[in-house]
């Protein structure tokens, strides 16, 4: 089994530097560009799927419908555990907004950054098992026929997705840059009596084309 694993395009609030974590931002017209230009290396790459799955955001869902309706390829079927990573309090927050109101955040250090409990989101163990859950279900599902799955979701949930698929134990730090329409894909097979994932490639949007990506320092956008 693989996996292609895509973060949206950037949302109306990437743009504006605000952590969106549940919060509903639609596409801006460069995460239109975005996707646009992802689907057109897709297609010219010849990389397919046979089934999808994107979080029930419109910044992700939007992503997934512009690379189906782009490429041919199946559509996406909405799967509630893409959904981000549930910041509480800080969501709709710009970095100087949250040292503002949340100095005790900026404060942090990197092992703690996963937890958004404090403010009333979601902590580290919860997305975890959510996410260790979902990959249980594409496995017993999907492990006999070996397809190709595109999981369209969040810079947040994908980072953790990608940790649990290729690293035993999971750590709790690991830095990957999951920009903007960038896509990771996975291969998923037995390594010694345990069934665990092989990074194929990790791929920004910059060496897709002309669009590029806006870092505006904001975790888990």
């Amino acid at each position: 089994m693989e996996l292609l694993i895509v973060r949206h395009g950037e949302s109306e609030a990437n743009a504006e530097g605000r952590l969106q974590g549940w919060l509903d931002y639609p596409l801006s017209e460069r995460g239109r560009a975005q996707a646009r230009q992802l689907a057109g290396w897709l297609r010219t790459t010849g990389t397919r799927w046979d089934f999808a799955f994107c979080s029930p955001l419109r910044r992700a869902s939007e992503t997934a419908e512009i690379l189906s309706a782009e490429t041919g390829l199946p559509p996406a079927t909405v799967e509630p555990d893409l959904a981000e990573i549930r910041a509480g309090g800080l969501e709709g927050l710009t970095r100087d907004e949250m040292a503002e109101k949340h100095p005790e955040w900026m404060q942090r250090g990197v092992t703690e950054l996963g937890d958004f409990s404090q403010f009333g989101g979601e902590s580290y163990d919860q997305v975890q098992s959510r996410v260790s859950a979902l990959i249980d279900r594409w496995v017993g599902g999907f492990r006999a026929s070996a397809p190709r799955l595109l999981v369209v979701a969040h810079g947040g949930v994908n980072f953790q997705i990608l940790k649990k698929l290729i690293c035993e134990p999971v750590p709790r730090v690991c830095i990957v840059r999951m920009g903007n329409c960038s896509v990771t894909q996975v291969k998923l097979r037995e390594r010694r009596g345990t069934f665990m994932g092989e990074l194929v490639f990790h791929l920004p949007i910059e060496m897709m084309g002309q669009v590029t990506s806006v870092d505006t320092g904001v975790l888990f956008r």
